[in-house]
């Protein structure tokens, strides 16, 4: 009997492989997280539709043939009221005033006058509406001892002010309200 003799490296070879070789390893259970996100992957895509389709009615519904801005707006103020008053500016003292500043349209632009005689009178007509409309006077006084104004409305005084004193500033204004139609 012829035996090959065997090599002992070999055999602890081959059962160095099969103690390698291990059965399938089970994966460990899936997380309440990861067994959410793989019941509602299709949230994400429901509402990326469901915004496309609100920004597809926004948009047709802005654009479906109303009129233009402008039109909207020239039809809103022929509602809304407008009315024009007559506005009289007063400056009451003696000498010059150096300087008379004024509102002549109701909303802002202003004239002046320089080295002008007192008293002083300045009437003038005001178309206010829809909104407000603003009436003010400033009157700088040179060397006398007071200086006054008087801002009138339709021809009732609304404001009066009174500054002693050479060389002071006197200021009166009033609210103007647009009359309702």
């Amino acid at each position: 009997m012829s035996e090959t003799p065997t090599n002992s490296t070999d055999v602890v070879d081959e059962e160095k492989e099969e103690s390698t070789e291990s059965p399938p390893a089970e994966s460990p259970p899936a997380s309440k997280s990861r067994r959410m996100a793989e019941r509602t992957w299709w949230l994400p895509w429901l509402l990326g539709i469901a915004a496309v389709f609100v920004a597809v009615l926004v948009f047709t519904d802005t654009f479906d043939g109303e009129p233009a801005p402008e039109e909207k707006i020239q039809e809103r103020q022929s509602v809304l009221p407008t009315s024009t008053h007559t506005v009289l500016y007063e400056v009451t003292g003696t000498g010059k005033s150096p300087e008379i500043r004024y509102v002549v349209d109701g909303t802002g632009a202003t004239d002046k006058v320089e080295g002008v005689d007192l008293p002083w009178r300045k009437e003038i007509q005001m178309t206010v509406g829809p909104g407000v409309g603003i009436a003010q006077l400033l009157a700088a006084n040179g060397e006398s001892p007071q200086v006054a104004c008087t801002v009138s409305v339709d021809g009732q005084p609304v404001n009066q002010g009174v500054a002693p004193g050479a060389f002071s500033n006197v200021a009166c204004s009033a609210v103007i309200r647009p009359n309702p139609k």
